[in-house]
């Protein structure tokens, strides 16, 4: 039985706008190859373009997991004097990936505009939300459910603001397979076989690239936070020392500074 394609996001349907082009889950620049089929083009053209002078959001999450990605692929074995890895080159960071000493910065052009980080923040915010929200619907098929309106709203129209939790690891040691490297996947909670995701029905976990992150599944989120603290905490004391509050880049290990702890 054939179904008409519905845009997560716009809610229209093929009858209304097109869907002609394919939309990665996750920047194909960054190694993505996922397709959310019900993603019309103009939402998926959204993402990559200027909003209110703020950067495309899936250039903001391609130039900080890059980042990570490529901290990861200097590890691989078929990298290094017969393989070189190709030099790391991105708009707005300066990145040292020295594995002594790695660091990451806002290059000076962009550092005279103090609201650049907070901009640069918030679109990394915006970009794991719509990551999110596209690969549910791949996955599970609920994308369209009205809970995620809240979602809607903030990734797609810019309204509002709502959080992303960070999970500080204390070890170095990241379970991660190349493949996962290569061509990123968002493993979320409930089918990775990572036990510190936990399932909670108000907030989602998962993890990406080695950075384990939490958001909220309600509007109305910091009514169930207590609770759902408690629990997250407990499923992650032998992994994790702290869960941040992301409102700055830097708020995310994006170097891996862990792996030389």
């Amino acid at each position: 039985m054939f179904k008409m394609k519905k845009c997560v996001w716009c809610k229209q349907t093929e009858s209304e706008v097109k869907f002609d082009k394919q939309a990665h889950t996750i920047p194909k620049s960054l190694g993505g190859k996922n397709i959310c089929i019900n993603v019309c083009d103009l939402c998926n053209e959204y993402f990559g373009n200027h909003d209110n002078r703020l950067p495309p959001i899936e250039t903001v999450i391609k130039e900080t997991f890059n980042i990570t990605r490529t901290r990861f692929l200097m590890n691989e074995q078929n990298i290094g004097k017969n393989k070189p890895l190709t030099k790391f080159s991105s708009i707005y960071f300066k990145v040292n990936l020295n594995q002594n000493k790695p660091s990451l910065s806002i290059k000076q052009q962009y550092g005279y505009d103090r609201e650049f980080q907070k901009k640069i923040g918030r679109q990394i915010k915006r970009g794991i939300y719509k990551m999110f929200l596209e690969e549910t619907e791949r996955q599970k098929k609920n994308g369209h459910d009205i809970k995620f309106d809240f979602i809607r709203d903030f990734a797609r129209y810019n309204e509002s603001d709502y959080p992303v939790f960070y999970f500080e690891r204390k070890y170095g040691i990241i379970a991660i397979s190349m493949d996962w490297v290569k061509s990123p996947s968002l493993f979320l909670s409930g089918d990775y076989k990572m036990k510190y995701l936990i399932k909670h029905s108000n907030f989602e976990e998962f993890e990406f690239l080695g950075h384990v992150f939490s958001i909220p599944t309600s509007k109305d989120w910091n009514l169930y936070w207590d609770d759902y603290l408690i629990q997250t905490s407990l499923a992650k004391k032998n992994h994790f020392k702290s869960i941040k509050l992301i409102n700055h880049f830097n708020d995310i290990d994006l170097a891996l500074s862990i792996l030389n702890d």
